[in-house]
């Protein structure tokens, strides 16, 4: 399998798909690039699609000390897997959690981005997580390092909106949930958790970021609101609703993804 290194010597997984100006995606926590599979040969067609997998997911490395992982590292991630592949400038962007990183990596280094594409985010948002939130994402560390990741993967099933969303709308989903949940190993998610408890809150600095974005949310997603504020304070930004579907956009609505996501590359040309 294919890693890069980063500079703290964690390795990052990526896998690469198609030729053409690159765009390097990431997907939402507790999640992996095979999240991506409806919409590859799409973004693939005329693009280089480099999908990665932050520290502490699935094939990247998950290093045990809760300080090496927080969306600093995550940016470290994204910055070394791009000099790793000698990309001095893409499009970047992910979706959740993947999406906060992009943002705040293009807040760090405007100048190695063409464009940035924000799916169901609302870490992207930089806005204070809300108090149910918090109290789920604290236990979900409880469940994980107690129980493993089949338990973790149950109690998301039962308290997380995001994931019951897509169960709702799609109820074979269910296998998919475990699935990715037993990719993960129970510190590298407990470690993601904890720095989604701790980031930084960055939605007074939307406004610094100058290139074209595009914002991609289901109708029934949690994100929906954090990312009409994200749409308020980016200037050249665009807005894709995806209907019905929730956190999982890109899987709920793949073709309506597919869409948005290739309207948006085509205007770049």
């Amino acid at each position: 399998m294919p890693h890069a290194i980063t500079r703290d010597d964690v390795r990052i997984y990526f896998e690469e798909h198609g030729a053409g100006e690159p765009i390097l995606l990431a997907y939402g926590i507790g999640g992996n690039a095979g999240m991506w599979e409806p919409n590859i040969d799409a973004l693939s067609a005329h693009h280089r699609l480099i999908l990665w997998e932050p520290r502490g997911h699935a094939r990247s490395d998950s290093p045990p000390d809760p300080r090496h992982v927080t969306f600093g590292h995550w940016t470290w991630d994204l910055h070394d897997l791009m000099d790793h592949l000698g990309i001095p400038r893409a499009i970047v962007g992910g979706l959740s959690l993947g999406a906060g990183i992009s943002t705040r990596f293009t807040l760090a280094h405007p100048e190695r981005v063409r464009a940035l594409i924000i799916v169901d985010s609302s870490s992207a948002s930089g806005l204070p997580l809300g108090v149910d939130n918090i109290v789920m994402r604290a236990k979900s560390i409880e469940v994980t390092l107690s129980g493993g990741m089949d338990a973790m993967a149950e109690f998301a099933i039962a308290s997380n909106p995001n994931v019951s969303g897509r169960i709702k709308l799609d109820p074979s989903a269910r296998k998919e949930i475990f699935d990715f949940y037993r990719m993960l190993t129970p510190i590298g998610y407990a470690n993601s958790l904890r720095a989604l408890l701790q980031m930084d809150y960055i939605t007074d600095r939307l406004g610094e970021i100058r290139v074209p974005t595009l914002l991609v949310c289901g109708d029934e997603d949690p994100s929906l609101g954090p990312m009409r504020e994200i749409q308020r304070r980016i200037p050249q930004s665009t807005f894709a609703l995806l209907s019905p579907a929730g956190h999982f956009g890109n899987r709920d609505q793949p073709e309506a993804f597919n869409r948005a996501v290739g309207d948006f590359l085509k205007s770049l040309a």
